[in-house]
């Protein structure tokens, strides 16, 4: 639920991009934890598109490797 909940807070507008990142981290956080992998990825997917719009490229590039990464080995790499 987290990541959702970050998801709706990034797509409302860019005054939430902060309290979008807690959520997002915490989903990060919780899916490490439980071990669900491809949940994992799919929340580091969405902390990539929200350093996209905070424009930090350098990080998002970094996290849209880990998402592949962690994708490719659930076996989502089409």
């Amino acid at each position: 639920m987290p990541r959702q909940i970050g998801q709706i807070l990034l797509n409302i507008d860019n005054q939430h991009l902060d309290e979008a990142e807690n959520w997002i981290k915490k989903a990060i956080e919780s899916d490490k934890r439980n071990g669900l992998m491809f949940e994992l990825g799919r929340a580091y997917a969405l902390y990539t598109e929200l350093l996209k719009r905070k424009k930090d490229q350098s990080k998002a590039k970094k996290y849209f490797g880990k998402t592949i990464d962690i994708l490719k080995d659930c076996g989502a790499d089409g």
